[in-house]
C-alpha cells in the first residue's frame, strides 16, 4: 500500500519534497477544465512533483456543455504528452459518451489515459452506465469527514470500499479532503493498492520504443471497437482475414516482450519484462476479460477453456523469462495469469449496496 495526494490551485504553492518525505508516492494535479479554464499552478507543480521524485499525472475537470475536440484542445495546449492524463467526470461534467470522445481523441494525440476519476454519486446520478471499457477507476469515499494524517485516517477505511462498479475495476481510492500532508490542511489523499513499481506500470512509466508506443496505442484503439459474428477484432487483418483477441495477444507478447530499466524515481535499474510494464498501461490487459467475455464466451462460440490453451504456451514463456524455468512458482504463476487474461470473470462482483 502506497498513498498519494491530488492538487489544484486551491493549495497554492505546495512542498512536494516535503510531501516525499512524508512517504507520500505520487500526486495527481489539475491541469484544466472544460475548454477553456487552465489551473494556474499546473507547471510549476509538475516541475515540483518531478524534482521531489514523484509520480504524476494530470486530471482534466470534464465539462458537459463544452465539446469533445474543445476540451481535447485545451489539454494538449497545457499538457506535455509524457504526463498521463486523467478525466475528471463529476458534477455537469456530462455523460460517458464524452468521455469516451475526449479518450479517444486524447489517445489519437498521443496521451496516456491510465485511469477515470468518476465517482459512484455520479454514476448513479447519469444512470449507472457500462464501465467495463474505460480504464481503472480512482474512486472517491470517505469514511467520515476527521482531519487526520492519511496513515492514521486511512485505518478507518472499511475494506468494500474498493469495490468495483458498472464493471470497472478500482485500482485508486481517493479517501479523504480533510488529511495534513507537507504541513497543509485540509488535503485529499488517496490509497494504491500495490508497490511504487506497480504504480508507476499503470502510469505508463515504462520506456518503449515508438514503433511499440503505436503498437499499444493501436491495440487499445482496437480493443474498443466493434467485433465480427466469431469475436474478430475488426481492422486487426492480415491476407488470412481479421485477428482474433487470443492472436492479438500472441501479436502483443511478441513484439514487446524485451525487459526494461525501471523508471520509479530513485528506483533501481532492475530489469522486468517488458509486457509486464505494461500489462495496466490504460487498463488495457487488466480490463481484457471484461471486454472480452462476450465476445469470447457465448457470442463468440469461443469457450474460456480454448482461450486458456491458446494463452498458455504464451503466458509460460514469459514467466519463464521473469521467474526462470526451475522456479517453484513458475506453474502457480502462469495458472494465475492465464485465468485472468483468459476470462476469469465467474463470480459476480459484490456492490458496495452489498457489504
Amino acid at each position: 500500500m502506497i498513498f498519494g495526494t491530488d492538487i489544484s490551485h486551491h493549495q497554492g504553492t505546495f512542498d512536494m519534497h516535503r510531501a516525499k518525505a512524508e512517504s507520500f508516492e505520487f500526486v495527481f494535479m489539475k491541469a484544466t477544465q472544460g475548454s477553456g479554464f487552465v489551473d494556474s499552478r499546473f507547471a510549476a507543480n509538475l516541475d515540483s512533483a518531478r524534482a521531489a521524485g514523484l509520480l504524476v499525472a494530470a486530471y482534466h475537470y470534464q465539462q458537459g456543455s463544452d465539446g469533445a475536440q474543445a476540451q481535447v484542445d485545451n489539454i494538449s495546449a497545457v499538457v506535455p504528452t509524457d504526463v498521463p492524463v486523467i478525466l475528471d467526470v463529476e458534477a455537469d461534467s456530462g455523460d460517458t459518451a464524452l468521455t469516451a470522445d475526449i479518450m479517444g481523441r486524447l489517445r489519437a494525440a498521443g496521451y496516456s489515459m491510465p485511469l477515470l476519476y468518476l465517482p459512484p454519486w455520479y454514476w448513479e446520478q447519469i444512470g449507472s452506465p457500462d464501465l467495463s471499457g474505460f480504464p481503472p477507476l480512482w474512486k472517491s469515499r470517505y469514511p467520515d469527514n476527521d482531519p487526520g494524517y492519511a496513515s492514521e485516517i486511512y485505518q478507518r477505511v472499511p475494506e468494500h470500499y474498493w469495490n468495483g462498479y458498472g464493471g470497472g475495476h478500482v485500482a485508486v481510492l481517493q479517501f479523504t479532503s480533510k488529511a495534513t500532508i507537507a504541513g497543509q490542511q485540509p488535503v485529499d489523499a488517496n490509497a494504491y493498492k500495490g508497490t511504487t513499481e506497480e504504480l508507476a506500470q499503470l502510469l505508463g512509466e515504462a520506456d518503449m520504443t515508438p514503433e511499440q508506443d503505436a503498437m499499444l496505442r493501436r491495440i487499445e484503439h482496437e480493443l474498443l471497437g466493434p467485433r465480427g459474428s466469431e469475436g474478430q477484432i475488426a481492422g486487426w487483418g492480415t491476407a488470412l482475414g481479421p485477428r482474433t483477441v487470443v492472436a492479438m495477444l500472441l501479436d502483443l507478447h511478441t513484439s514487446m516482450h524485451e525487459p526494461r530499466p525501471s523508471r520509479v524515481p530513485g528506483g533501481s535499474e532492475t530489469l522486468v519484462p517488458l509486457t509486464d510494464a505494461i500489462r495496466d498501461t490504460n487498463g488495457v490487459v487488466y480490463q481484457l476479460p471484461a471486454r472480452t467475455a462476450a465476445q469470447l464466451g457465448a457470442g463468440g462460440g469461443v469457450d474460456r477453456a480454448s482461450v486458456d490453451g491458446a494463452l498458455r504456451p504464451v503466458i509460460s514463456e514469459a514467466v519463464t523469462e521473469a521467474l526462470g524455468a526451475d522456479s517453484a512458482q513458475h506453474e502457480a504463476v502462469v495458472d494465475a495469469v492465464t485465468a485472468r487474461l483468459a476470462g476469469a470473470v465467474d463470480s459476480p462482483q459484490q456492490s458496495e449496496s452489498e457489504a
